[in-house]
């Protein structure tokens, strides 16, 4: 995967735990910003302030990052589309490719004034869909 095109997450100091290591709870926040970045690039267009709420996260962590990695990579691959909902392969990496984590998370459409999920519109399916990665072989990922 060629990481120049990912989207690049800055670390804080206080992202690090007393390993030196970036802590397990701040690679789910960086996970989070990148989903929201790559959903607005995604579907932001067609509706602003696109809600959404995670029903399922599912990591595994493969090597750890340190705060001198400065920036890590996120980058998304899209599934499967459902009526209300999006299955998405995220995975965060440093800028020499090391994969830090994979994650599949489930998110799903939500109605920001009624606090529910919502199907999502023709539109946003369309949008989703055109990103879904190949049935056959290594998955797709996408990158903003």
């Amino acid at each position: 995967m060629d990481t120049s095109q990912a989207i690049g997450i800055p670390l804080r100091w206080n992202d690090v735990d007393a390993y030196r290591h970036v802590s397990h709870m701040a690679l789910v926040a960086i996970l989070d910003d990148g989903r929201g970045r790559w959903l607005d690039s995604v579907v932001g267009s067609l509706v602003p302030d696109w809600g959404y709420v995670v029903a399922r996260l599912e990591l595994d962590f493969r090597a750890p990052a340190s705060l001198g990695e400065r920036v890590l990579c996120g980058s998304f691959a899209v599934e499967h589309v459902g009526s209300s909902s999006i299955r998405l392969h995220e995975r965060l990496t440093t800028n020499s490719g090391t994969v830090v984590v994979e994650a599949v998370s489930v998110i799903v459409a939500w109605d920001q004034d009624q606090a529910v999920g919502r199907p999502l519109t023709g539109e946003e399916r369309a949008a989703l869909t055109r990103e879904i990665a190949p049935a056959h072989g290594a998955p797709k990922f996408l990158t903003t």
